[in-house]
């Protein structure tokens, strides 16, 4: 097909950067998925230690993490077509690469500090501080996520 159709190669390229951009955010949506499930079992297990503060707390980082994995789960694959207004490089690819790694680096030390609140906490310092590292990391992977997507709309590389 690639030396019949003038350009098909290109476009086939491109269809499998689509699909690896698709399967990343699948992937890191997965990751949030599995993050928020944790951390709603973390707030069954503060509701059964009478921490209700840290229900308060937990509360908008529940939210924030709902609203980003469908952010992330649902955001636009894109399309180029065989003849693209917009060229990408190899070059530039590259480093949108770079944005995925921080994307998905981000994503995986969220994962990291849940699987630490699998323990029942009596401490209510403990538990503020915990809630107080997860927010900061659900903005860390907000931010990656965000930066990501302005670089893939803008080419900002």
């Amino acid at each position: 097909m690639q030396l019949l159709i003038p350009g098909f190669r290109g476009y086939r390229q491109g269809e499998d950067d689509r699909a690896a951009d698709s399967l990343l955010r699948l992937q890191v949506a997965d990751r949030v998925h599995q993050a928020l499930m944790s951390i709603q079992s973390y707030r069954t297990q503060l509701t059964q230690a009478n921490q209700f503060q840290g229900l308060t707390d937990l509360g908008p980082v529940i939210a924030d993490l709902q609203q980003l994995e469908g952010e992330i789960r649902h955001a636009e694959q894109g399309y180029t077509g065989i003849s693209p207004a917009v060229r990408i490089s190899t070059d530039q690819l590259d480093r949108l690469y770079e944005y995925d790694y921080g994307f998905v680096t981000a994503a995986s030390t969220l994962g990291s500090t849940v699987q630490g609140l699998s323990n029942p906490v009596s401490d209510p310092a403990s538990v503020a501080m915990a809630i107080q590292t997860l927010r900061a990391q659900v903005r860390q992977l907000d931010a990656a996520f965000k930066a990501r997507v302005r670089a893939v709309e803008g080419i900002q590389v």
